[in-house]
């Protein structure tokens, strides 16, 4: 079944000239609509029908096709369904496919629920209606609370006597962000000219959610409520959790730890397999290696880095991955040791069928090198899968991060985007670890941060989650005076486990940052604390004086920061010097 997404936007508007490629938090107001169409698994296609030359520019970015909408059918008293029935016979020709259900979705429209689009597809094959909307609940602009107005006299629309919001008879308007509607029922509608609803067909369905799912953007005050919900949204999903296999991750959860096994087995199955089990007992959540083909990956005659040359004798890139790879059959074995032995299995692809390959293992995430972060098709590939994307920065520029993230998020994958802080030296120094680094990367993508470490340091991975690192990626090697390029910047077993330990110290040193004392302070807080005390004895029935009180030691009693509200109060008993007074013998 062929179901198209057909998005909607014209170059001309009343209420904001050229309204769909408006600046919106650093985008055009039409790339948010890009997102949710590249993001839903439902369409086949989507297509953007328009006759704005802008809107189309940033179409081709993010290969979106683009059907070009005469301009008979972009004036003002044009029909939506005008527009999308050219877009359906002009998509069907140029593929020679047929066309059963579009999903009509507004450029204007930059705040969706996410998912929404396959919910309203899945909703109109499940009902078999002619189409679904997506509704939400009418609040205070009911038409139980409308009026007429001749002149200044009010006249109920709805004549009631309803007070309060809750008595209201509940009432729905279609919010705009999306509308599902079969083919049948789009060009049956041709029959009715004169009805500008008949597209949508007898049997309408509705798809309810928030009024605050979707933001419809037709003013500049609709303009700022959208600006407040992507921004607002925006700080949320950099606190929010994601998960890779059952491990949920992400602020106030655990670091997710990564044994970076890589190429550390010298091309040995049984030493791979040996690295597993090191990684589990060193208290690691996942093994991660490498996954390439040297024939593919590099030319003959590509020069190896000063780190590799330093420790390998291979001529070129070539040799030196060759005796890196592993034979195709051992992959399953290592993907079975790590379930035998409660940790994730992981692998970093350096080729498109190397990424169908960690799928078919049934890897819970993906990640991309730090070499890969400019390899748009690799990028796209992984994002393609649906897994969580690991996304390494070494040696990239701003600019390049910035690339990849937008690319991520054209391919519907930045909702489940880890950045991984790096710095590509092996091994790097502390002294060039630049650890604020992951800070300045939570603050530029509003993401969940990880750091991929290459330090010789067994210490360097808790200052990493104290600066905000949700995940932790660590070479391990069985020995680190092995022949190989990675060996000299990864830690062995012992030191492997002590970098673990290191970390989940300081992970509980870190707390849960609330404000209140804890339970381990209370004995400090009742004896080392002050108390209002009698400062002298005082008979029962005295009037209190400041002169009459001191503060002391024990705790438990009028603390001293309330001692003004003793004053002109009578004492109900005598009080000797000392006596920590108490509000019970204040009357």
């Amino acid at each position: 079944m062929n179901v198209l997404g057909i998005i909607l936007a014209r170059a001309g508007s009343k209420g904001l000239p050229g309204k769909c490629v408006l600046p919106l938090c650093g985008r055009a107001l039409i790339e948010y609509t890009f997102d949710h169409a590249l993001a839903a698994r439902s369409l086949t296609a989507a297509v953007l029908s328009t006759d704005s030359e802008p809107a189309k520019a940033l179409a081709h970015r993010y290969r979106i096709e683009v059907i070009d909408r005469p301009a008979a059918l972009a004036t003002d008293e044009a029909r939506v369904d005008d527009a999308a029935r050219h877009a359906v016979e002009a998509w069907e020709a140029r593929h020679g496919r047929t066309v059963h259900a579009v999903v009509l979705l507004y450029g204007n429209i930059p705040v969706r629920a996410p998912g929404l689009i396959d919910r309203v597809v899945a909703h109109l094959l499940h009902t078999g209606a002619d189409s679904v909307r997506s509704v939400a609940r009418v609040g205070k602009h009911h038409p139980d609370w409308l009026h007429r107005l001749d002149g200044d006299r009010m006249t109920p629309l709805r004549p009631n006597g309803i007070y309060r919001r809750q008595d209201l008879e509940p009432l729905y308007y279609h919010d705009g962000a999306a509308v599902a509607v079969t083919r049948a029922s789009l060009f049956s509608a041709l029959q009715r000219p004169d009805d500008g609803q008949a597209f949508l067909g007898a049997d309408r369905r509705a798809v309810v959610q928030d009024a605050s799912d979707a933001v419809d953007v037709d003013d500049a005050l609709d303009l700022r409520v959208a600006e407040a919900a992507l921004e607002g949204g925006a700080r949320e999903s950099a606190a929010d959790a994601v998960r890779i296999g059952e491990r949920r991750v992400g602020a106030g959860h655990r670091a997710y730890v990564i044994a970076e096994a890589g190429v550390n087995h010298d091309g040995s199955e049984a030493a791979a397999l040996e690295l597993i089990d090191a990684a589990a007992e060193a208290g690691a959540d996942a093994v991660k290696f490498q996954m390439f083909r040297a024939d593919v990956l590099t030319a003959r005659g590509a020069a190896t880095a000063q780190y590799q040359r330093a420790t390998t004798s291979a001529r070129d890139q070539a040799e030196l991955l060759e005796s890196l790879e592993l034979p195709d059959h051992a992959w399953a074995n290592l993907r079975d040791r790590c379930r035998r032995r409660g940790v994730h299995f992981l692998a970093t692809p350096f080729g498109i069928d190397e990424v169908r390959r960690v799928r078919e293992l049934g890897a819970p995430a993906i990640k991309i090198a730090s070499t890969d972060l400019t390899c748009a098709p690799l990028i796209d590939a992984a994002c393609g899968t649906g897994l969580l994307v690991l996304l390494s920065t070494g040696a990239a520029t701003a600019a390049e991060i910035d690339a990849a993230a937008a690319r991520c998020r054209r391919a519907g994958a930045f909702d489940r985007l880890i950045l991984m802080h790096c710095v590509s030296s092996y091994p790097t120094t502390c002294a060039s670890a630049n650890l604020r680094r992951i800070g300045a990367l939570q603050r530029r993508y509003h993401r969940p941060v990880g750091y991929s470490d290459h330090t010789p340091s067994v210490r360097t991975g808790a200052w990493a989650v104290a600066g905000g690192a949700c995940v932790i990626e660590k070479h391990l090697t069985l020995d680190r005076g092995l022949a190989g390029p990675d060996h000299a910047a990864s830690l062995d077993p012992a030191g492997f486990r002590a970098y673990v330990e290191n970390l989940r110290t300081a992970e509980s040193a870190l707390g849960q940052g609330g404000l209140d004392y804890q339970l381990c302070e209370a004995d400090v807080r009742r004896v080392a604390r002050r108390s209002v005390v009698a400062a002298r004895e005082i008979p029962a029935g005295t009037v209190l004086t400041a002169d009459m009180l001191a503060f002391k030691r024990p705790g438990g009693g009028v603390q001293p920061g309330d001692f003004e509200k003793l004053l002109d109060r009578r004492l109900v008993a005598t009080a000797q010097r000392d006596t920590v007074l108490t509000w019970d013998m204040i009357e």
